[in-house]
């Protein structure tokens, strides 16, 4: 099996850990894919300066338990999905930098969501938000309590800025043509503070919400002749919203089954995740899933004439 036919799943021993390990699972069963269950132990600090003993019964400590969540984990996965399927790797060092290391080797890395303080934000940092920021492959943050219910059969992917999105928004219609399910092409914008006003009136309002619409709607019939598209048909919808992005694009993917954002591509040549990123993979209720720069590569008119025409919703 190719190495890129993987999903890597990072193990952290929480209720989150063991929802990504649940969606990790069901993504393989879906496409084929390998599981490859990865923990990290954290590097020792400085051992040895008062007695060097004691530094390493802590090493070893912390790798034996390691070693335990692994095998927990490894087991309920191969509850999941076939055992010849199922592979596990226990490394020491910084969880977020072994992981996006060893993303390349995957097709998607898939994480438990963390919900710290602001405190353990500021000085531990966030290895979701480190790995969702810098993997060279899609990362999916799977909420604590995953699946919640029933699926809604919708896909949800948030455009920032039309004019390079195809590409994101064709690797959205692959998701959702793999679960059989809508895709809706959401756009959120906001009045700047200063201009927030009685002033504009709602006909000025409507006629940007109707421009926004026709640019995000030239960027779906790009992103349906782009490499990525699939050749089946995709159920679509096109919405434009107005309010705090993050806000906005939570409430309208909340009974989704899968949101689907970008990372900022102008951070050449790895892109970068934003605020509005990074309060999506704290606060959504689903599994978000975030891309690195897609590029905007469509295919020839030969290539496109004979992929079918998707069904487009309003």
């Amino acid at each position: 099996m190719s190495e890129t036919a993987r999903i890597l799943v990072g193990i952290d021993g929480g209720e989150g850990g063991r929802a990504a390990l649940r969606y990790a699972a069901a993504e393989a069963e879906r496409r084929g894919d390998e599981l490859w269950l990865v923990h990290l132990v954290p590097p020792p600090t400085v051992p040895g300066v008062i007695d060097p003993y004691v530094g390493q019964t802590a090493i070893s400590h912390d790798r034996e338990i390691g070693a335990g969540l692994l095998e927990r984990a490894a087991k309920e996965a191969m509850t999941l999905a076939p055992a010849d399927r199922v592979t596990s790797t226990l490394v020491r060092g910084d969880a977020a930098d072994g992981l996006v290391q060893m993303a390349a080797a995957t097709r998607l890395v898939v994480l438990g969501g963390q919900h710290r303080s602001v405190v353990e934000r500021i000085f531990t940092g966030s290895v979701v938000n480190r790995v969702a920021g810098h993997a060279p492959v899609a990362v999916a943050v799977v909420p604590e309590g995953w699946p919640s219910g029933a699926g809604a059969d919708r896909v949800v992917v948030a455009v920032k800025d039309c004019d390079d999105a195809a590409g994101l928004v064709a690797r959205a219609m692959s998701e959702a043509a793999a679960r059989g399910a809508e895709l809706v092409v959401l756009h959120v914008w906001q009045v700047p503070v200063p201009y927030d006003s009685p002033a504009i009136s709602q006909r000025e309002l409507a006629e940007c919400d109707a421009a926004l619409r026709r640019e995000l709607e030239q960027t779906l019939d790009r992103a349906r002749n782009h490499r990525s598209a699939p050749e089946v048909l995709v159920e679509t919808r096109v919405e434009v919203r107005r309010g705090q992005p993050a806000q906005v694009i939570a409430a309208a993917a909340a009974e989704s089954d899968l949101l689907v954002i970008g990372r900022r591509r102008h951070a050449f040549p790895a892109g970068r995740l934003g605020s509005t990123g990074r309060a999506l993979l704290r606060e959504s209720r689903c599994p978000v899933e975030v891309l690195p720069p897609v590029f905007d590569i469509v295919e020839t008119d030969e290539a496109s004439a004979s992929r079918p025409a998707e069904m487009a919703g309003s």
